[in-house]
């Protein structure tokens, strides 16, 4: 008897479908979600390095220069300008030791000197002499110190402040010209009309002095 061989069933293929991988892909929850939206919004922003300043103020005169800023609480600047009469320069610190919201407290500590000039109406403003030395004040040169406390305000891309306090000037009167002094006897003839000043005169003054200005801030760490 032959025996024919059955057909055997094709194969069943069952897939099983893969289970989700929930801890590893598992969206976070709200609370997460709102903890770390929190830790983004007041994360501070990392200090932009450097800034462009420009002030006006006195005895400084206007001026324009570069800050550095490593930290939000410390600036540190040097600057170039001129009182009207003639070029300075100046560099200084300026400490915040708090900042609410934009605004924060400021100590500023500077030094800084303006080169030789005539004597103008501007330099008058903070520049005082005894009236009976007004005429051998032709020219004046003087270094500068000052100390002030301010107000700054804006902190990110822009930083305006106020400044006011005190400085130290010690300055050097030139007279290249000679001065006419009338003779106190105008019908003597042994009196001298004109007195030449042979040695330059140092004045020194501590005076009040305050500047505005604001600060445009690029780059970072």
């Amino acid at each position: 008897m032959l025996s024919v061989p059955a057909d055997r069933p094709a194969p069943i293929s069952v897939t099983v479908p893969k289970a989700p991988a929930a801890a590893a892909t598992a969206a976070p929850d709200d609370a997460v979600i709102a903890q770390t939206a929190a830790r983004a919004a007041y994360a501070p922003a990392s200090p932009h390095l450097f800034g462009l300043a420009t002030d006006l103020g006195l005895p400084d005169g206007a001026n324009l220069g570069l800050v550095v800023r490593p930290a939000s609480w410390i600036r540190l600047h040097g600057a170039g300008g001129t009182n009207s009469a003639n070029v300075g320069f100046r560099g200084g610190v300026t400490a915040i030791p708090f900042w609410l919201w934009h605004f924060g407290p400021s100590l500023t500590i500077e030094a800084g000197f303006c080169r030789m000039g005539a004597v103008n109406s501007v330099v008058r403003t903070f520049f005082q002499v005894p009236s009976w030395m007004k005429d051998y004040a032709q020219q004046a040169g003087y270094s500068y110190y000052n100390a002030h406390l301010g107000l700054e305000f804006g902190r990110r891309n822009v930083t305006g402040f106020i400044h006011i306090g005190g400085s130290y000037v010690n300055a050097t009167v030139h007279a290249p010209k000679p001065v006419s002094i009338p003779p106190a006897n105008p019908n003597s003839t042994d009196e001298p009309a004109q007195l030449v000043l042979r040695q330059d005169a140092t004045v020194r003054a501590y005076t009040i002095s305050a500047k505005v200005g604001f600060i445009v801030f690029f780059g970072g760490l």
